[in-house]
């Protein structure tokens, strides 16, 4: 019975995702390929294909899975969490040897094209799968503007199936015991039994100032708590800002969509918030800024 209910709220949560991208259809980017999903992700004017699959993702709730919005790195990580696959199930992101439509800034954003497989009832005899993609053109006349549209492709054209974990997330409690029992070594019992209290009430994360590299206070503890529950964060020194913490946050930064110089490896406000909302370690207090 407790298998049966689990399968039905992975069922539940593919369709959320599925209804989500399906309610965008027809959407059509604006001049510059301006669109509300690039705004939303902070990437506006770029190839957009992969920011419309993490903004669907993320309205419907589906948590620990890469960002899209550079697929480049989504498929590293995809590959690196063993969430890759070469047959598709409906509820698949699918990325493409191609790469998505050129935006006329876009030239350091010449992404791998990307996808929703949302129909697969042709794959076995031809090969063939039914997509929901953005930042690409309709297969009609009527629909030749860049938007949302549906595409039949081909597994000839695909480089990877990379499919989301729809299973209910561990509770809270569970995932932070999980991660203080890999890493007794490490912490003391006094450190232990004031980490279990968060599973009681998320910490206050106060930024009054600036953390940089070899920053060392309370602050940088409670990060490294949080970037160890999403990015395998080990060996790093308690309370301090050094490499290996760095390291972990620019993993976390890459895996929510960052690219380039945007990835410092230091804690700035949006990967904070983000890392906030992913962990529910810290909320933040920015009265003392």
């Amino acid at each position: 019975m407790r298998l049966l209910k689990a399968s039905q709220n992975e069922s539940a949560k593919r369709d959320l995702f599925l209804q989500t991208v399906s309610s965008h259809l027809g959407y059509v980017s604006e001049l510059g390929f301006r669109t509300k999903f690039g705004q939303r992700v902070g990437y506006d004017s770029q190839v957009w294909g992969g920011a419309f699959i993490d903004c669907c993702i993320r309205d419907s709730g589906v948590q620990g899975f890469p960002a899209f919005v550079n697929t480049a790195a989504a498929v590293s990580e995809v590959l690196r969490r063993g969430l890759d696959n070469r047959v598709p199930q409906v509820g698949d992101v699918v990325v493409f040897n191609f790469a998505s439509m050129s935006g006329p800034t876009a030239s350091s954003f010449n992404q791998p094209h990307c996808g929703v497989v949302v129909d697969i009832r042709e794959f076995k005899e031809t090969g063939r799968f039914l997509t929901v993609e953005g930042n690409t053109e309709g297969s009609t006349v009527n629909s030749k503007r860049d938007g949302v549209h549906q595409r039949i492709r081909h597994m000839t054209d695909v480089i990877v199936f990379c499919r989301p974990v729809y299973s209910n997330k561990k509770p809270f409690s569970q995932r932070v015991m999980e991660i203080f029992d890999t890493a007794r070594t490490r912490f003391s019992k006094e450190e232990t039994d004031a980490i279990v209290e968060l599973v009681k009430e998320p910490l206050i994360l106060k930024i009054k100032s600036e953390i940089v590299y070899g920053t060392r206070n309370k602050r940088v503890e409670i990060i490294q708590i949080a970037l160890a529950m999403v990015t395998d964060l080990r060996g790093a020194e308690t309370g301090k800002w050094d490499g290996a913490t760095a390291a972990a946050m620019s993993r976390f930064q890459r895996n929510i969509g960052r690219s380039g110089s945007d990835v410092t490896g230091l804690p700035d406000f949006n990967a904070l918030s983000r890392l906030s909302r992913d962990t529910n370690v810290f909320i933040i207090d920015k009265e003392n800024d």
